[in-house]
This record gives structure tokens, C-alpha cells and sequence, in this order.
């Protein structure tokens, strides 16, 4: 396996654990009281999807010091990956206010 595309898995490893984190939080938002393991999920979302940018950033950074063009299937994959965990980050963390405001809600009837 070269660079290119150890770099693109591990961008596909740390989306794809990213849309865990996201998922999880998500599904703890319907409960009540559970905001800090909540904040802790999408916290880590976001480191993970930080570590998927700076392998991304290598790549980049590759092709402006070669002007070799590197599109291949596993990159093409690995920037769809994190660029969908990127979509989903930032839905979920409007769905998750309402889901939290429902419980809190729901708690109070």
C-alpha cells in the first residue's frame, strides 16, 4: 500500500468513527440528562474530523509541491467520507438542541 492511500484510509478511518460519535449523540438526545456525555461525543466528532482534515491537508500539500494529480477511487471515497461526516455534524447538532428541548419538555409534563 503506498502513502496516498494509507493517508485516504485513515481520512475514511477517522469520518467514519466521527459519524459514530455523531449517531451515538444523537440517540443519546432523546434522553433527558444526558447533555455532558452528549457534548463529549460531539466533541470527539470534531477532533476526529480535525485528524481527517490535517491527513487531508497532506495530500494537498503534496499536490502543490509535485502538481501530481493523485485522484484515484480511495481518494475520491475518503473526501466524499469526510466530507458527508462533515454534512452530519452539522445537522445533528441542530437536531440534537431540539431533541434535548423535547426531553427536557417531556420531563416537565
Amino acid at each position: 500500500m503506498d502513502d496516498l492511500e494509507m493517508v485516504c484510509f485513515e481520512i475514511i478511518s477517522h469520518s467514519g468513527q466521527a459519524k459514530s460519535c455523531v449517531m451515538e449523540a444523537v440517540s443519546k438526545s432523546r434522553e433527558s440528562g444526558k447533555k455532558e456525555e452528549i457534548d463529549d461525543l460531539i466533541n470527539t466528532a470534531r477532533q476526529e474530523l480535525k485528524e481527517a482534515s490535517t491527513q487531508h491537508l497532506k495530500i494537498l500539500s503534496k499536490f502543490a509541491e509535485t502538481g501530481k494529480n493523485f485522484v484515484n477511487p480511495p481518494y475520491v471515497h475518503a473526501e466524499d467520507q469526510m466530507m458527508g461526516a462533515e454534512s452530519f455534524l452539522d445537522f445533528a447538532i441542530e437536531l440534537i438542541e431540539t431533541n434535548v428541548k423535547l426531553a427536557d419538555l417531556q420531563n416537565k409534563i
